[in-house]
Protein backbone atom coordinates (compact mmCIF):
# COMPACT_ATOMS: atom_id res chain seq x y z
CA UNK A 1 0.00 0.00 0.00
CA UNK A 2 1.07 3.49 -0.65
CA UNK A 3 -0.57 5.32 1.79
CA UNK A 4 -3.17 5.54 3.81
CA UNK A 5 -4.95 8.34 1.94
CA UNK A 6 -5.04 7.63 -1.66
CA UNK A 7 -6.60 10.17 -3.65
CA UNK A 8 -4.10 12.44 -1.81
CA UNK A 9 -3.59 14.14 -4.54
CA UNK A 10 -7.68 14.32 -5.33
CA UNK A 11 -7.92 16.34 -2.26
CA UNK A 12 -6.67 19.37 -4.71
CA UNK A 13 -7.92 18.58 -7.84
CA UNK A 14 -11.36 17.76 -8.86
CA UNK A 15 -11.72 13.68 -9.11
CA UNK A 16 -13.52 11.51 -11.06
CA UNK A 17 -21.83 2.46 -9.07
CA UNK A 18 -24.22 1.66 -9.46
CA UNK A 19 -27.63 3.74 -9.33
CA UNK A 20 -29.25 3.14 -6.01
CA UNK A 21 -31.42 4.03 -3.43
CA UNK A 22 -31.01 7.49 -2.53
CA UNK A 23 -34.77 7.56 -2.47
CA UNK A 24 -36.12 10.67 -1.18
CA UNK A 25 -34.60 14.75 -0.85
CA UNK A 26 -36.16 17.13 1.60
CA UNK A 27 -35.87 19.77 3.91
CA UNK A 28 -36.18 20.55 7.82
CA UNK A 29 -37.40 23.78 8.21
CA UNK A 30 -41.47 23.28 8.14
CA UNK A 31 -44.29 25.48 7.14
CA UNK A 32 -42.24 28.31 7.01
CA UNK A 33 -39.59 27.29 4.28
CA UNK A 34 -39.36 28.84 1.28
CA UNK A 35 -40.85 26.69 -1.80
CA UNK A 36 -38.14 25.36 -3.60
CA UNK A 37 -37.40 26.50 -7.17
CA UNK A 38 -38.26 23.63 -9.84
CA UNK A 39 -34.61 21.96 -10.43
CA UNK A 40 -33.37 21.60 -14.03
CA UNK A 41 -33.17 18.16 -15.32
CA UNK A 42 -31.58 16.27 -18.29
CA UNK A 43 -29.65 13.23 -19.41
CA UNK A 44 -25.99 12.19 -18.98
CA UNK A 45 -23.84 8.86 -18.76
CA UNK A 46 -27.29 6.48 -19.14
CA UNK A 47 -29.09 8.19 -16.76
CA UNK A 48 -30.47 11.75 -15.79
CA UNK A 49 -29.55 14.35 -13.54
CA UNK A 50 -30.95 17.14 -11.58
CA UNK A 51 -29.80 20.21 -10.06
CA UNK A 52 -31.55 22.49 -7.62
CA UNK A 53 -30.02 25.73 -7.31
CA UNK A 54 -31.78 27.53 -4.76
CA UNK A 55 -32.13 31.42 -5.40
CA UNK A 56 -29.76 31.74 -7.87
CA UNK A 57 -30.42 31.69 -11.69
CA UNK A 58 -26.53 31.91 -12.62
CA UNK A 59 -26.38 28.29 -13.20
CA UNK A 60 -25.14 27.49 -17.09
CA UNK A 61 -26.91 24.57 -18.10
CA UNK A 62 -25.16 24.35 -21.60
CA UNK A 63 -22.15 24.78 -19.97
CA UNK A 64 -22.85 21.92 -17.42
CA UNK A 65 -23.96 19.72 -20.27
CA UNK A 66 -20.85 20.36 -22.58
CA UNK A 67 -18.53 19.33 -19.70
CA UNK A 68 -20.71 16.11 -18.89
CA UNK A 69 -20.35 15.44 -22.67
CA UNK A 70 -16.66 15.57 -22.39
CA UNK A 71 -16.76 13.24 -19.46
CA UNK A 72 -18.29 10.51 -21.57
CA UNK A 73 -16.32 11.05 -24.11
CA UNK A 74 -13.40 9.95 -21.76
CA UNK A 75 -14.97 7.13 -19.41
CA UNK A 76 -17.65 5.79 -21.52
CA UNK A 77 -17.38 2.24 -21.99
CA UNK A 78 -20.91 2.41 -23.90
CA UNK A 79 -19.40 4.61 -26.53
CA UNK A 80 -16.59 2.79 -29.03
CA UNK A 81 -14.28 5.32 -29.76
CA UNK A 82 -14.45 7.16 -26.37
CA UNK A 83 -10.71 7.37 -24.85
CA UNK A 84 -11.35 4.49 -22.47
CA UNK A 85 -12.69 2.25 -25.37
CA UNK A 86 -9.43 3.08 -27.04
CA UNK A 87 -7.37 2.26 -24.42
CA UNK A 88 -9.25 -1.22 -23.73
CA UNK A 89 -8.88 -2.00 -27.31
CA UNK A 90 -4.98 -1.49 -27.17
CA UNK A 91 -2.80 -4.50 -27.33
CA UNK A 92 -1.08 -5.79 -24.96
CA UNK A 93 2.93 -4.38 -24.16
CA UNK A 94 1.47 -0.93 -26.40
CA UNK A 95 2.24 2.02 -24.45
CA UNK A 96 -0.68 4.35 -25.09
CA UNK A 97 -0.30 7.85 -24.12
CA UNK A 98 -4.09 9.18 -22.34
CA UNK A 99 -5.31 12.36 -21.34
CA UNK A 100 -4.40 13.93 -18.14
CA UNK A 101 -7.97 12.48 -16.93
CA UNK A 102 -8.20 9.66 -17.81
CA UNK A 103 -4.69 8.93 -16.44
CA UNK A 104 -5.66 10.62 -13.13
CA UNK A 105 -8.94 8.78 -12.71
CA UNK A 106 -6.79 5.68 -13.27
CA UNK A 107 -4.04 6.06 -11.29
CA UNK A 108 -6.16 7.15 -8.31
CA UNK A 109 -8.42 3.98 -8.91
CA UNK A 110 -4.94 1.92 -8.85
CA UNK A 111 -4.20 3.64 -5.25
CA UNK A 112 -7.71 2.82 -4.18
CA UNK A 113 -7.43 -0.89 -4.95
CA UNK A 114 -3.78 -0.82 -2.99
CA UNK A 115 -5.64 0.82 -0.12
CA UNK A 116 -8.98 -1.32 -0.25
CA UNK A 117 -6.98 -4.47 -0.63
CA UNK A 118 -8.77 -5.51 -3.90
CA UNK A 119 -11.73 -4.89 -3.31
CA UNK A 120 -12.31 -1.76 -5.31
CA UNK A 121 -10.79 -3.28 -8.74
CA UNK A 122 -12.09 -1.34 -12.06
CA UNK A 123 -10.07 -4.22 -14.10
CA UNK A 124 -12.71 -6.28 -14.00
CA UNK A 125 -14.42 -5.00 -17.06
CA UNK A 126 -14.42 -9.27 -18.61
CA UNK A 127 -16.31 -10.26 -15.82
CA UNK A 128 -18.53 -7.35 -16.19
CA UNK A 129 -19.30 -8.26 -19.69
CA UNK A 130 -19.36 -11.74 -19.52
CA UNK A 131 -22.06 -11.94 -16.81
CA UNK A 132 -24.07 -9.31 -18.85
CA UNK A 133 -23.84 -6.48 -16.79
CA UNK A 134 -21.89 -3.86 -18.95
CA UNK A 135 -21.54 -1.95 -22.55
CA UNK A 136 -22.20 -5.45 -24.10
CA UNK A 137 -25.26 -6.65 -21.93
CA UNK A 138 -27.55 -9.27 -23.51
CA UNK A 139 -26.63 -12.61 -22.43
CA UNK A 140 -28.94 -15.21 -21.37
CA UNK A 141 -27.85 -17.36 -18.83
CA UNK A 142 -25.13 -16.85 -16.87
CA UNK A 143 -21.81 -17.92 -17.28
CA UNK A 144 -19.97 -21.59 -16.92
CA UNK A 145 -17.44 -21.54 -14.44
CA UNK A 146 -15.17 -22.06 -17.04
CA UNK A 147 -15.56 -19.19 -18.34
CA UNK A 148 -15.41 -17.06 -15.17
CA UNK A 149 -12.23 -18.53 -14.39
CA UNK A 150 -10.85 -17.61 -17.95
CA UNK A 151 -11.67 -14.31 -17.63
CA UNK A 152 -10.73 -13.69 -13.71
CA UNK A 153 -7.25 -14.45 -14.92
CA UNK A 154 -7.59 -10.67 -17.03
CA UNK A 155 -9.60 -9.22 -14.58
CA UNK A 156 -7.26 -6.84 -11.92
CA UNK A 157 -6.55 -3.02 -12.61
CA UNK A 158 -2.78 -4.72 -10.68
CA UNK A 159 -2.30 -5.65 -14.72
CA UNK A 160 -2.15 -1.70 -15.40
CA UNK A 161 1.18 0.16 -15.98
CA UNK A 162 1.21 3.70 -15.47
CA UNK A 163 4.34 5.79 -16.06
CA UNK A 164 4.23 9.50 -16.72
CA UNK A 165 1.44 9.75 -18.87
CA UNK A 166 1.41 6.18 -20.74
CA UNK A 167 -0.50 3.20 -19.61
CA UNK A 168 0.36 -0.29 -20.95
CA UNK A 169 -2.34 -3.28 -20.00
CA UNK A 170 0.54 -6.56 -19.16
CA UNK A 171 -2.49 -9.01 -19.55
CA UNK A 172 -5.77 -8.12 -21.60
CA UNK A 173 -7.96 -6.61 -19.29
CA UNK A 174 -10.90 -4.52 -19.99
CA UNK A 175 -10.99 -1.04 -17.51
CA UNK A 176 -14.61 -0.32 -16.41
CA UNK A 177 -14.99 2.66 -14.58
CA UNK A 178 -19.03 2.57 -13.29
CA UNK A 179 -18.22 2.25 -9.96
CA UNK A 180 -16.35 5.95 -10.06
CA UNK A 181 -17.50 7.75 -13.11
CA UNK A 182 -20.75 9.36 -12.30
CA UNK A 183 -19.21 10.49 -8.77
CA UNK A 184 -16.38 12.23 -10.50
CA UNK A 185 -18.85 14.03 -13.45
CA UNK A 186 -20.57 15.14 -9.98
CA UNK A 187 -17.62 16.20 -8.18
CA UNK A 188 -17.14 18.24 -11.71
CA UNK A 189 -20.53 19.77 -11.90
CA UNK A 190 -20.58 20.81 -8.31
CA UNK A 191 -16.72 22.52 -8.95
CA UNK A 192 -18.46 24.79 -12.44
CA UNK A 193 -21.17 25.69 -10.14
CA UNK A 194 -19.13 27.33 -7.49
CA UNK A 195 -16.86 28.91 -9.88
CA UNK A 196 -19.71 30.49 -11.26
CA UNK A 197 -20.14 31.86 -7.72
CA UNK A 198 -23.40 29.08 -7.04
CA UNK A 199 -22.67 28.00 -3.29
CA UNK A 200 -26.06 26.34 -2.25
CA UNK A 201 -27.12 24.03 -4.54
CA UNK A 202 -28.32 20.14 -4.44
CA UNK A 203 -27.06 18.11 -7.30
CA UNK A 204 -27.53 14.23 -8.13
CA UNK A 205 -26.41 12.01 -11.27
CA UNK A 206 -27.97 8.67 -11.37
CA UNK A 207 -28.44 8.06 -7.44
CA UNK A 208 -25.19 10.29 -7.08
CA UNK A 209 -25.95 13.14 -4.60
CA UNK A 210 -23.65 16.16 -3.61
CA UNK A 211 -25.41 18.71 -1.43
CA UNK A 212 -23.57 22.07 -1.90
CA UNK A 213 -23.70 24.69 1.39
CA UNK A 214 -27.43 24.88 2.72
CA UNK A 215 -31.47 24.69 1.82
CA UNK A 216 -32.96 28.17 3.60
CA UNK A 217 -30.15 27.66 6.56
CA UNK A 218 -30.83 24.30 6.94
CA UNK A 219 -28.42 21.63 5.96
CA UNK A 220 -29.94 19.41 3.00
CA UNK A 221 -31.56 16.08 3.88
CA UNK A 222 -31.71 13.04 1.97
CA UNK A 223 -33.20 9.64 2.42
CA UNK A 224 -31.38 6.27 2.31
CA UNK A 225 -34.09 3.64 1.52
CA UNK A 226 -34.89 1.23 4.35
CA UNK A 227 -34.87 -2.55 3.06
CA UNK A 228 -38.70 -3.39 4.52
CA UNK A 229 -40.32 -0.33 3.52
CA UNK A 230 -40.19 1.46 6.81
CA UNK A 231 -39.44 5.58 6.97
CA UNK A 232 -35.69 6.30 4.53
CA UNK A 233 -33.31 7.10 6.84
CA UNK A 234 -32.38 11.00 7.20
CA UNK A 235 -29.16 12.01 6.47
CA UNK A 236 -28.38 15.63 6.46
CA UNK A 237 -25.42 16.71 4.16
CA UNK A 238 -23.33 20.08 4.08
CA UNK A 239 -20.76 20.52 1.43
CA UNK A 240 -20.64 16.80 1.33
CA UNK A 241 -21.50 13.67 -1.03
CA UNK A 242 -22.90 10.44 -0.55
CA UNK A 243 -23.62 7.28 -2.43
CA UNK A 244 -25.05 4.35 -1.54
CA UNK A 245 -24.51 0.71 -3.14
CA UNK A 246 -27.04 -2.11 -2.12
CA UNK A 247 -28.64 -5.49 -3.09
CA UNK A 248 -32.27 -5.65 -2.16
CA UNK A 249 -33.16 -4.39 -5.31
CA UNK A 250 -30.67 -5.68 -7.86
CA UNK A 251 -29.89 -9.29 -7.33
CA UNK A 252 -30.22 -12.40 -8.68
CA UNK A 253 -30.39 -16.19 -8.19
CA UNK A 254 -27.39 -18.08 -9.73
CA UNK A 255 -26.68 -21.81 -8.47
CA UNK A 256 -29.25 -21.53 -5.84
CA UNK A 257 -27.96 -18.56 -4.06
CA UNK A 258 -28.53 -14.91 -3.90
CA UNK A 259 -26.15 -12.28 -5.86
CA UNK A 260 -26.02 -8.62 -6.15
CA UNK A 261 -25.04 -7.29 -9.51
CA UNK A 262 -21.42 -6.05 -7.46
CA UNK A 263 -18.40 -7.82 -8.39
CA UNK A 264 -16.12 -9.79 -5.52
CA UNK A 265 -12.65 -9.29 -7.29
CA UNK A 266 -11.37 -12.02 -4.51
CA UNK A 267 -13.58 -14.15 -6.65
CA UNK A 268 -14.88 -13.66 -9.72
CA UNK A 269 -18.42 -13.82 -8.61
CA UNK A 270 -21.19 -11.75 -8.34
CA UNK A 271 -20.92 -10.40 -4.30
CA UNK A 272 -22.81 -12.81 -2.02
CA UNK A 273 -22.20 -11.53 1.63
CA UNK A 274 -24.37 -10.08 4.93
CA UNK A 275 -24.71 -6.21 3.46
CA UNK A 276 -28.08 -5.17 2.21
CA UNK A 277 -26.54 -1.64 1.42
CA UNK A 278 -23.68 0.94 2.12
CA UNK A 279 -23.50 4.51 2.48
CA UNK A 280 -21.26 6.36 2.23
CA UNK A 281 -20.63 10.30 3.15
CA UNK A 282 -17.74 12.28 1.75
CA UNK A 283 -16.26 15.41 0.62
CA UNK A 284 -15.94 13.71 -2.97
CA UNK A 285 -18.90 12.26 -4.41
CA UNK A 286 -16.03 10.12 -6.02
CA UNK A 287 -14.52 8.48 -3.05
CA UNK A 288 -18.32 8.01 -2.01
CA UNK A 289 -18.84 6.76 -4.93
CA UNK A 290 -16.09 4.29 -4.77
CA UNK A 291 -15.92 3.35 -1.33
CA UNK A 292 -19.22 2.28 -1.42
CA UNK A 293 -18.89 0.04 -4.30
CA UNK A 294 -15.64 -1.71 -2.10
CA UNK A 295 -17.54 -1.80 0.99
CA UNK A 296 -20.48 -3.58 -0.54
CA UNK A 297 -18.20 -6.60 -1.69
CA UNK A 298 -16.50 -6.66 1.64
CA UNK A 299 -19.30 -7.85 3.93
CA UNK A 300 -20.23 -6.12 6.76
CA UNK A 301 -17.06 -7.35 9.77
CA UNK A 302 -14.38 -6.17 6.79
CA UNK A 303 -16.46 -3.11 6.06
CA UNK A 304 -17.10 -1.84 9.34
CA UNK A 305 -13.07 -2.42 9.77
CA UNK A 306 -12.08 -0.54 6.80
CA UNK A 307 -14.75 2.72 7.39
CA UNK A 308 -13.34 2.68 11.16
CA UNK A 309 -9.30 2.28 10.04
CA UNK A 310 -10.28 5.18 7.51
CA UNK A 311 -12.71 7.11 9.58
CA UNK A 312 -14.85 7.15 6.48
CA UNK A 313 -18.28 8.26 7.62
CA UNK A 314 -20.41 5.27 6.35
CA UNK A 315 -23.95 3.88 7.14
CA UNK A 316 -24.12 -0.06 6.62
CA UNK A 317 -28.01 -1.97 6.40
CA UNK A 318 -26.69 -5.52 7.62
CA UNK A 319 -29.06 -8.38 6.82
CA UNK A 320 -29.70 -10.66 10.52
CA UNK A 321 -32.14 -13.26 9.36
CA UNK A 322 -35.74 -11.70 8.27
CA UNK A 323 -34.37 -8.62 9.77
CA UNK A 324 -32.09 -5.42 9.05
CA UNK A 325 -29.56 -3.72 11.50
CA UNK A 326 -28.56 -0.09 10.94
CA UNK A 327 -24.99 0.55 11.85
CA UNK A 328 -23.53 3.71 11.75
CA UNK A 329 -20.08 4.60 11.60
CA UNK A 330 -18.33 7.96 12.08
CA UNK A 331 -21.69 9.37 11.62
CA UNK A 332 -23.67 11.55 14.44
Amino acid sequence: MKNNNPIKSLAARPIMRNLLFIVLVFSLGGCLEKPSPAPFMGETMGTQYSINVLGDERANQAQIEKRLLQINAVFSTWLSDSELSRLNDASVGEKIAVSSELYDLLEASAELYQQSDGYFDPGIGRLIDLWGFGAKGGRIKPPIRAEIEQAFLQSSIKHLVLSDGLVEKTKAIQINLSAIAKGYAVDEVARLLRADGINDFLLEIGGEVFASGTKNGEPWMVGVEHPNNEEPIAIPLKDRAIATSGNYRNFFIWEGEKYMHIFDPKTGLPANNDLASVSVIHPRSALADAYATAMMAMGSVRAIEFANQHKIATLLIRIEGDNYQIIKINLP
